[in-house]
């Protein structure tokens, strides 16, 4: 029981965390009313709405004494009640804040807060000034803000108003008779501050000492200054938009210069029209793991799987027998694979490569008898999902970067090691650019910071990211030994599938037949090696050499009997076609598809008569 203490504990303490960090706020709107004094104090009311996301308690508002002799804090009021909400005043050395508190969860409050500047104007001798941070550095996002100044008597000579921000210009609004003065802004970011100019006649605050200095023409040109400057963005900020800019194009160029560097496919000595004989007497397993040069396709590796099985069958580990099963309409035709025994002891099979052991132990799993297994048990054993694959997708993929990785240990690099090398660095640096983009450009719009050369950036963005996930395939190239390999079974593959060519081969080849169908089935023209096969028996009125491994549903076996064959090719098919299926149902992938029973929700249809 101890031992759930503290674990209870600490999920207590998360569940009273976990609102914290996801709490947020936003203002809504802020309207502020500034009563100027005869005497320079500044008289100020303010509603402040908060949009509250989550829990919250308490809010504070700091005001710097910079430019006032004091503020005077006189309270906060509930805008929706009007009652007078709890607050405590601290000073700072440098400023004065309000701290009040109340209780709000995922709703908008509103907020009254008064207080007084103390000697904020200032009077010369040619003009007053009153020059003022309405809204603080440091505060969340405002949706609207107003701000309206009262004066203490018209100011009909002189009356003007420079607002200093980074959010978009609004609309400042003189009341005819010269006693008021309102300005809007609208989509404030959060921790840009706006701040207010007003100037005005001196002689309307005679009860604030006069300055012997005159300060209007110096106001107007700092004021002017300001104005020539436009929006103050950083050295920094304008020497990282040129250098993105410039870094997307290198990026974009470099691109071209790896692809044809080392993206192209090395030249090859190797003009063969086709192979008689298969290139490399290797598993079937092997051989699908060498045809996709992006690595092991489940796709080509569920016909090895298949060519596997017939391998073993033809080297004495399994007979494969016709079988049908009746049913209400029809029948259904399928293969039966017995075991004979060898390869059954606990001891290891020198003769067969782990690959090939692991489909042999496979097919005695599936097995519900220790005996016999058929294409229906292993296309039910397939179908069963294991978490979010089926058990043959999930078996074909890692029996497809098995393959891959025992023909680069015992053979040789399908893939040329620099260029991968390459591949790598040229994602990495796309991967690095991207990432300091989409900081910078984040970064300088919420800042405000921002000028049009970081929207030059923006899509270099996109584009980068493209092309370097783009060149994953693009920038992988074969060896100069993969090259070769996979011409030379190319060829072989053109020999099997093409009876012009193979009407010219030895007539040895009616001996050895089942061992080139091994290699059709991974090639994915078995169906085209049969037929050939008995359009080349019967040209050269031969026969051929019945295989001790099949027995077909015929008394003997005949030419005939090559078309029962082709029910491999039916299953080989059925197992592509379900990892086509399992494949596109999957969340993780955008694109796939396959055959499958069922449906009829679809639009069309309708009936056709012939008589």
């Amino acid at each position: 029981m101890k031992k759930l203490i503290l674990p209870f504990l600490i999920l207590i303490l998360f569940l009273q965390l976990s609102p914290a960090f996801s709490k947020s706020y936003f203002h809504p709107s802020i309207n502020q009313s500034f009563v100027l004094k005869e005497n320079g104090d500044v008289e100020v009311e303010e509603e402040r709405y908060f949009s509250f996301s989550g829990s919250f308690s308490w809010a504070q508002l700091t005001i710097y004494l910079q430019g006032v002799e004091d503020i005077d804090f006189s309270g906060v009021w509930s805008i929706e009640t009007g009652e007078p909400l709890s607050f405590q005043v601290e000073e700072g050395a440098n400023n004065k804040s309000l701290k009040w508190f109340y209780q709000a969860e995922n709703e908008t409050r509103g907020f009254k807060i008064k207080y007084i500047l103390r000697q904020a104007v200032k009077r010369y001798q040619d003009v007053a000034e009153f020059y003022w941070k309405v809204l603080e550095d440091e505060h969340a996002e405002v949706k609207n803000l107003q701000t309206s100044f009262f004066l203490p008597q018209a100011s009909s000579e002189l009356l003007k108003l420079f607002v200093h921000t980074k959010a978009e210009p609004g609309e400042i609004v003189f009341s005819p008779d010269y006693k008021r003065v309102d300005f809007y802004l609208s989509s404030i970011p959060s921790d840009a501050f706006v701040e207010a100019r007003l100037l005005l006649e001196p002689h309307i605050f005679p009860l604030l000492p006069l300055l012997a200095e005159n300060r209007y023409e110096k106001i107007l040109q700092e004021e002017e200054k300001l104005i020539s400057q436009g929006p103050q963005v950083s050295g920094l900020t304008v020497f990282l938009s040129f250098l993105l800019v410039l870094g997307g194009i290198f990026y974009f160029l470099l691109f071209f210069y790896y692809y044809f560097r080392y993206g192209k496919e090395p030249q090859v000595d190797y003009e063969r029209e086709y192979e008689q004989e298969p290139p490399r007497d290797i598993s079937p397993s092997l051989l699908g793991s060498i045809l996709n040069q992006q690595g092991a396709s489940p796709s080509i590796m569920s016909r090895a799987f298949l060519a596997t099985i017939l391998d073993l069958a033809r080297r004495g580990y399994l007979e494969v027998e016709e079988k049908e099963e009746k049913k209400l309409i029809g029948k259904k035709d399928y293969l039966n694979f017995t075991f004979t025994g060898k390869g059954a002891s606990k001891e290891k099979d020198d003769a067969l490569l782990p690959l090939e052991q692991e489909v042999l132990d496979l097919l005695r799993r599936i097995s519900k008898d220790g005996k016999n297994v058929s294409t229906l048990d292993i296309e039910e054993w397939g179908k069963e999902f294991r978490g979010d694959k089926s058990n043959f997708l999930y078996f074909i993929e890692k029996w497809g970067e098995e393959a891959r990785s025992f023909w680069e240990e015992h053979f040789f690099p399908l893939l040329d090691p620099i260029s991968e090398v390459k591949k790598t660095q040229f994602f990495v640096l796309g991967m690095i650019y991207s990432g300091i983009a989409i900081f910078y450009v984040f970064f300088a719009l919420t800042s405000g910071n921002s000028f049009w050369g970081t929207f030059l950036v923006i899509p270099f963005i996109p584009l980068t990211l493209f092309l370097a996930f783009l060149s994953q395939k693009s920038l992988s190239r074969w060896s100069r030994e993969g090259a070769l390999e996979f011409k030379r079974w190319q060829a072989f593959r053109r020999f099997i599938s093409d009876f012009s060519l193979m009407r010219e081969a030895p007539s040895i080849l009616l001996h050895i037949w089942d061992r080139y169908l091994v290699y059709a089935v991974v090639l994915g023209v078995a169906e085209e090696l049969l037929k050939n096969l008995k359009l080349y028996a019967q040209e050269r009125g031969e026969t051929l050499v019945v295989p001790a491994w099949y027995h077909s549903g015929d008394a003997a076996f005949t030419l005939a009997s090559l078309d029962g064959l082709a029910r491999l090719n039916n299953f080989s098919n059925r197992m592509e076609n379900l990892v086509h299926l399992r494949q596109a149902v999957s969340t993780s992938t955008s694109m796939g598809g396959g055959f499958s029973h069922g449906g009829g929700g679809g639009g069309g249809g309708g009936s056709s008569k012939a008589g």
